[in-house]
């Protein structure tokens, strides 16, 4: 069974029922998939946003972040964090 603990977070409290959907359906095609294998189904959901002129909060974002990568292996967990720093810097 998958691990939906997340969904308790507060920063999940007050979160539009639409994006929490696609969250859920973001955890579970992600989960257990290394970084690269990941990246398709994040962009799905990003593009799922967009066309419901949705977005992530930054709160959100972080516990999306810490849900995708609780299997990743350290070297995924290291080129997740480079991207971060690099989409940060923009």
């Amino acid at each position: 069974m998958k691990d939906l603990s997340w969904i308790d977070h507060p920063a999940m409290e007050n979160i539009d029922p639409r994006k929490l959907a696609i969250l859920v359906d973001l955890a579970n095609e992600a989960e257990g998939k290394p970084l690269d294998q990941s990246l398709p189904f994040i962009m799905n959901a990003n593009t799922k946003l967009r066309a419901q002129n949705l977005s992530f909060s930054p709160e959100e974002n972080e516990l999306l972040i810490q849900v995708l990568s609780k299997d990743m292996s350290p070297q995924d967990k290291m080129k997740l964090d480079m991207m971060k720093k690099f989409i940060n810097k923009r």
